[in-house]
């Protein structure tokens, strides 16, 4: 999960998908609430690509998470949510 808020967070990108690619997860995906005009942070977006992250679903909050645990129509469930 990457959060939004009045910036943008990059960084919590890096330091959630780097861990994760060094013990060797071969699919990364990320959720991120989406900004009022429905894009998702160039930053966020870059950070995700570099960092190796297969897939980002623009979703927020409490919901994402259960998205997530549990997987919808459109979201896969995740093994492990960091």
């Amino acid at each position: 999960y990457v959060p939004r808020g009045k910036g943008a967070f990059p960084s919590v990108t890096m330091m959630t998908a780097v861990p994760a690619v060094v013990a060797g997860v071969p699919e990364l995906a990320i959720v991120t609430p989406p900004a009022p005009d429905g894009s998702v942070d160039a930053a966020t977006l870059v950070a995700a690509r570099l960092a190796g992250v297969a897939t980002v679903y623009k979703c927020g909050g409490a919901q994402a998470v259960a998205a997530v645990a549990y997987g919808t129509e459109t979201i896969r469930p995740a093994l492990k949510i960091v």
